[in-house]
């Protein structure tokens, strides 16, 4: 438990800058039509582990996307010590296996699912690989009460697949 607590801290990091990636000065839309994924991945040695998060959002453009992702790498890595390594890009295609999280697709982690509810809002999926199938139930049920408290959207977990 003291290690999903810990993963949670990290997770918390990532939602603060999140948040305030959503409430970016980003271009403001009501429909994306060509989206630019951004695409961030951060890996922390845990316990032991290695867990890594990755956070995909559609943007509406490339200069959407960097703007936005310069505020929210600036605050994760600033809040994550236990961070052994980091990753960002912006992207015109996603790879199938990710792009189909946006359709809200079951894989074998389990992942919160952010749907826009605004204008100033973008898609987004956060997905924790390094964890059991209850500890990646248990992170992600933490964690949609404080994405909600922020994101006028809708915000799920999509359970992973047990094998």
């Amino acid at each position: 438990m003291k290690k999903l607590l810990f993963i949670a801290v990290i997770a918390i990091a990532a939602y603060f800058a999140y948040s305030h990636y959503q409430q970016g000065e980003g271009a403001v839309t009501a429909e994306i039509t060509t989206p630019v994924f951004a695409e961030y991945r951060v890996t922390a040695h845990i316990a032991g582990r290695d867990i890594e998060m990755a956070l995909f959002g559609k943007m509406a453009s490339n200069d959407d996307c960097h703007q936005r992702a310069d505020i929210v790498w600036t605050k994760v890595l600033n809040n994550c010590k236990e961070c052994t390594s980091s990753n960002f890009q912006c992207r015109d295609a996603l790879e199938p296996r990710y792009l189909k999280l946006f359709d809200d697709i079951p894989i074998h982690s389990t992942y919160i699912s952010f749907q826009h509810g605004s204008p100033f809002e973008r898609d987004g999926r956060m997905v924790t690989y390094g964890l059991t199938s209850d500890e990646g139930d248990k992170l992600c049920e933490m964690m949609k009460p404080m994405f909600k408290e922020k994101y006028t959207g809708n915000v799920q977990c999509i359970n992973g697949i047990r094998d």
